[in-house]
This record gives C-alpha cells, sequence and structure tokens, in this order.
C-alpha cells in the first residue's frame, strides 16, 4: 500500500506518529465541511430529508467497517464516555456481582462503571498487568466467574497498545450470561474488528482518531440485550414517526429500532456528518488491514536500530499504536528534547512512550524517531 500523505493536511517537515491522540485534517473532510457550510449559507432552511438520509448512510457506512449486517443497531453518539453510559444505564447489576475492567483503563472506559458498582453494591475488579509469564487475556479469562455481570475492556489497551482476545472473553462472558463492553475509540478503522464473530452487547468508538472525523463525534454499535433498552436522553428525532414533522406533537412513546434510540439528539449535525462520510469512505476503500501491514513495515524499518537499544517490540501489540518501554540508558527528559529538536511528535502514558503510526507516515520519520531513541542514550 503506497503512503497517503497527500491526503492529509501535515505541515512540512513534520513527522506526525501521533494518531492515537487525534487524526490530523482529513483534506476530504475538511472539503466537506466547506461544502456544507457553502449549501447553509445559500438555504435558509434544511429540508426534512437532510435529517436522515445523510444519517443513514453514515450508519450504514460504519456498520460495513465493522462487518455489521444493520445499520439500524448503530447508534451516533458525541463521545465515547456517551456510549459507554447508556450501556451502564441498561446493563442489569446486583450487589455482590462484579464488572471486570484493566489496568490503567481509559477513564472514559472506567468511570461509569466505578459509579454503577457503588450505587448497586457491586464490585469493580481491576485485572493487572502481568509482570511474569502468562498473557493479559488469560488473567481476564481466569477473572470471569458466575458472579460476573460485565467485562468492560478495549480491543487494545490505549497506552501499550496489547490486543486483548475478544474472542475468547466472548465465549467465556457467554458461559456465564455476562455482558461484553468494547471501547474500540484505538482500533476501530485501524485494526480489524468483526462484530459477527465477536458479537459484542455494546462496541463504543470516538471518532476523531482513527475514524478521521471531527472531535466531537462517535459511534456506537448495540447487541440484541440492548434493544429495548431506554436511552440516555428522550429526544424527538428518535422516536417512531419522527420522519413526519406534522406529528411531532402526537407524542408517540415508542422508540425507533434497535440502536436508532441511543442516539445522541441532533445527531443530524450538518457540518460534521458530511466530514464523518469523508473519514468512513476512506476507511471503508482501503480497510483496517492495508493499515496494519503499512504501519507493520514502518516498524520493521527500524528494528535493527530498535534492537541495538535494547528496545523489544512484543508479538501481542497492534502496529499503528505501540507502547515503548525505555531502557535505563535512555533518559526520557532528553528524549523530549531530541523528538521535539528533530519535529516528531509522539505521546507520553505514563513511563511509556506511545508511537502512534498511520498511513501518512514514511520510513524516514520513524527512522527520525530512532535518531532521538540514539541521541537521548548517548549513542552517537
Amino acid at each position: 500500500m503506497e503512503c497517503l500523505a497527500d491526503l492529509f493536511s501535515l505541515q512540512p517537515g513534520e513527522a506526525y506518529l501521533n494518531g492515537a491522540s487525534r487524526s490530523p485534517q482529513l483534506k476530504a473532510a475538511a472539503d466537506a465541511a466547506r461544502a456544507a457550510l457553502r449549501w447553509r449559507e445559500e438555504n435558509s432552511g434544511m429540508p426534512i430529508e437532510a435529517f436522515f438520509g445523510p444519517v443513514e448512510q453514515l450508519r450504514r457506512s460504519f456498520s460495513k467497517l465493522i462487518n455489521g449486517e444493520d445499520p439500524d443497531r448503530v447508534a451516533l453518539i458525541p463521545a465515547a464516555s456517551y456510549g459507554i453510559a447508556t450501556a451502564a444505564k441498561n446493563l442489569p447489576l446486583r450487589r455482590g456481582q462484579h464488572i471486570i475492567v484493566v489496568q490503567d483503563q481509559f477513564p472514559s472506559n472506567y468511570y461509569a462503571w466505578h459509579r454503577l458498582c457503588a450505587d448497586a453494591g457491586a464490585t469493580l475488579r481491576t485485572i493487572a498487568r502481568p509482570d511474569g509469564s502468562g498473557t493479559w487475556s488469560e488473567r481476564v479469562l481466569e477473572a470471569i466467574d458466575e458472579n460476573t455481570a460485565a467485562v468492560a475492556i478495549a480491543q487494545l489497551h490505549w497506552s501499550d497498545g496489547t490486543v486483548f482476545d475478544l474472542e475468547a472473553i466472548r465465549e467465556r462472558t457467554d458461559a456465564f450470561g455476562a455482558w461484553l463492553i468494547v471501547d474500540g475509540t484505538q482500533s476501530i478503522g485501524a485494526y480489524p474488528f468483526d462484530v459477527q464473530r465477536i458479537r459484542p452487547d455494546a462496541l463504543i468508538a470516538g471518532g476523531y482518531k482513527w475514524l478521521l472525523g471531527p472531535y466531537g463525534c462517535g459511534y456506537a454499535y448495540y447487541g440484541p440485550r440492548m434493544d429495548d433498552g431506554i436511552p440516555l436522553e428522550e429526544n424527538w428525532i428518535n422516536r417512531a414517526g419522527s420522519h413526519d414533522f406534522t406529528r411531532l406533537a402526537d407524542y408517540q412513546h415508542a422508540y425507533r429500532p434497535l440502536a436508532a434510540r441511543y442516539s445522541v439528539g441532533e445527531h443530524s449535525n450538518f457540518i460534521a456528518v458530511p466530514m464523518q462520510q469523508a473519514g468512513l469512505d476512506l476507511l471503508n476503500r482501503y480497510g483496517p488491514s492495508a493499515l496494519q501491514a503499512y504501519t507493520r513495515n514502518l516498524w520493521d524499518s527500524i528494528g535493527g536500530e530498535l534492537g541495538e537499544l535494547d528496545i523489544e517490540l512484543s508479538g501481542d501489540r497492534a502496529h499503528h499504536l505501540i507502547g515503548l518501554r525505555l531502557p535505563s540508558s535512555v533518559n526520557m527528559a532528553s528524549l523530549k528534547q531530541e523528538l521535539e529538536r528533530r519535529d516528531v511528535s509522539v505521546s507520553y502514558r505514563g513511563d511509556l512512550v506511545r508511537v502512534s503510526p498511520s498511513w501518512y507516515n514514511r520510513p524516514e520519520e520513524m527512522h527520525r524517531l530512532a535518531e532521538a531513541l540514539r541521541a537521548a542514550g548517548g549513542r552517537s
């Protein structure tokens, strides 16, 4: 696969290895926003179909990306925390049960469960990283039992890129009737996900990172356990018959089918939706597997240099997001200075250096990362 840097707005000389923080601006999305603004300037009102048609197309596109069979299982949300809170509102939880999360999980997939457990008299169980033999997924599997109400986990860890075995976790939760809630913010669009294989009860993804959308958007897929649930808010557009504007005051207590009831109010955003559509169009054109292959080649281009610095890339990581644990010879403060001097952008998560390349990066930029690591370690 070729480099797609020309499709993004990047500064000259910039080595942006920080897609896990947010995507650089997709040019097609910016063009879509400008076109939407021009249309708005030329049209005082919005036709009724404009509230629904673009949204339906967007839901179809996201469903296609995750190999979904029914776009009605997709809701449009403003943030991952909104989608998680919706799942938490509908999860049955009794005193004495527990919900499983993992160590250093992203806060949006932690706080809602902490609150829910506190209110219900349940326990929030945190599964630590393994420090010896065995995998993190194996530890999660061992913790699931007859008292597990749900496992709330990411497809891959947001700070180091560890990939969790969701198929095995799904099988284990099925054995005890527990829910599986997946935060896909750092994976959907960049790493393959198949809802027909994983069968999550909820899959949540913020849209401004690997889904190439604007800030303030996201997607939620809800499985059959959520079909008759209660949304976070009671808005007009999620009610049955909302297409008929002449009867909106004939209050309808039935919701639209399946996950449509869970979409945030005013989700027919005439600027954001075209921008989101542009991102999903690109992702469905190339696919997450292609991105994994491309970023694997980027890491391979500096594999020898990292080996000389005693930095190992373990096999259970995704290629688009890797948290580098520095050897004692590399000083973190010096590394930050060396990266800044070379105009290399990464993130720092605890004692990890999170590097998240994408299809806009080139091997030369990875070599600049390796040069900075070598310089910070006192090697020429």
